[in-house]
């Protein structure tokens, strides 16, 4: 809206420049005209015979010439040069020259070099020509001495305009690199205030789940029975397991955006292992030991673990899930069925648990891959109550963010028998992995 009424105010400016310097033109050439009549430079129609005739039409025309100059002025920003010479010589036949002041003038805003210098000899030598009064000495050094005030001054207000130009650049940029200072120690504070949150995690959680790792490994050592051995190796290996996630967490915490966490992905090889539970440990390429990732096949491995815990849970998977199902619903649909059995032994222990995987949607398209929609439910019957645990309900919330991220959806609640934890998560299947053309297996 300022942009359109500064644009309009400023077309509306040049229209009344024009029409001011037009009408100027038009008076100062009848003003030359009666001048030179009461002064004899003009010859009286009257008077003369046919020579002073053709003489005195040379000046009626004068003012019909004089708006011309003014006209010429539209064109001034585009071709300052030809409309200042225009206009001089406009200005020596119509008896009159403020559309050449004004042209000098602008021409001398945007830049005081020799054309400025030629422009003001052509209009000196052209009123030599035309004009109605032979010049002498004394008046080219008037005219040349109001041209040169004329141009200094049109350079003046040109170079204090640039400057302020190069002022509200100069204004502009700093901005520009303040807001990126100012962003950039943003960056910097959210990746402290991260790494922070990583060393806290890391000081107060490692080392108690190392201690619970090594007391239960004595435990297994000195067990007075097998099943007390089973147990104390259970927790063990959950110890493991917690630690190896809860280094994962700590990684994504200092890594910094997206591009980072899957350069550290792509460096961080794994190699799965057979029959392996989630988070057990895992040799990698380098030698070092690194944990197994969790999604869709591990989920059998931590189901067992529960049962060995004493929970009962029924495994269904869909047996049209295979390895086209993307690595980030995977792992996705994992956590959903740890937080579900987890709070099934949190708040209803004794209950019989259930978990069913199922793939609703579209089929295969010709390139292999389909829209489809994974459900994965996990459901329990009534069991004992347990006291209000620190933190409850916040592993739903996160496993809410982390499924709506995927564009699905979390439900949770009651039911007539029980408890039910339902996830919608939908997907594009991936192109089954086929043997590249010229290899053999």
């Amino acid at each position: 809206m300022n942009m359109n009424k500064r644009v309009v105010n400023r077309r509306l400016a040049a229209v009344l420049l024009i029409f001011v310097v037009a009408v100027a033109d038009v008076l100062l050439s009848f003003v030359s005209i009666g001048m030179g009549l009461e002064g004899g430079t003009v010859p009286d129609l009257t008077d003369g015979g046919g020579a002073e005739n053709l003489l005195w039409a040379r000046f009626a025309i004068a003012p019909l010439l004089a708006p011309l100059g003014a006209v010429a002025l539209i064109w001034r920003h585009r071709f300052p040069r030809s409309v200042a010479a225009a206009t001089s010589v406009l200005g020596a036949l119509s008896l009159s020259g403020f559309a050449f002041i004004v042209a000098l003038f602008l021409l001398a805003r945007r830049r005081l070099d020799w054309w400025v210098a030629a422009v003001m000899a052509l209009a000196l030598a052209a009123e030599a020509l035309l004009g109605t009064e032979a010049m002498d000495w004394q008046i080219a050094l008037l005219g040349v001495a109001m041209l040169t005030a004329i141009a200094a001054l049109g350079a003046y207000r040109g170079q204090r305009a640039r400057h302020r130009e190069a002022q509200l650049n100069a204004l502009k940029e700093r901005a520009d690199q303040t807001e990126a200072r100012h962003a950039a120690d943003v960056e910097h504070s959210r990746l402290a205030e991260r790494h922070r949150i990583a060393r806290e995690m890391h000081d107060t959680l490692a080392h108690r789940m190392s201690l619970v790792a090594v007391q239960a490994a004595a435990l297994q050592v000195d067990a007075p029975d097998e099943e007390t051995a089973g147990s104390a190796r259970l927790i063990r290996e959950t110890a493991h397991a917690a630690l190896g996630e809860l280094r994962d967490v700590l990684g994504v915490l200092h890594q910094d955006g997206a591009a980072s966490a899957d350069a550290a992905s792509a460096g961080s090889q794994w190699i799965p292992v057979a029959n392996s539970r989630p988070g057990v440990a895992a040799a990698g390429t380098d030698g070092q030991v690194r944990a197994a990732p969790s999604g869709v096949a591990q989920i059998p491995g931590l189901l067992e673990e529960w049962r060995q815990a004493g929970v009962a849970v029924d495994y269904d998977p869909d047996p049209n899930l295979g390895e086209n199902l993307p690595d980030a619903v995977s792992r996705a649909a994992f956590r959903v069925v740890q937080e579900g059995i987890t709070n099934v032994a949190r708040h209803a222990a004794g209950a019989d648990a259930e978990v069913r995987l199922e793939t609703h949607g579209a089929e295969h398209d010709g390139t292999g891959a389909g829209r489809k929609e994974l459900r994965i439910v996990v459901s329990n019957g009534p069991g004992g109550t347990a006291e209000p645990a620190a933190g409850a309900g916040l592993g739903l919330v996160g496993l809410g963010e982390r499924v709506q991220l995927l564009g699905g959806t979390l439900e949770h609640g009651p039911t007539w028998s029980g408890f039910q934890l339902e996830a919608r998560i939908p997907f594009t299947e991936q192109p089954p992995s086929g043997t590249p053309e010229g290899t053999t297996e």
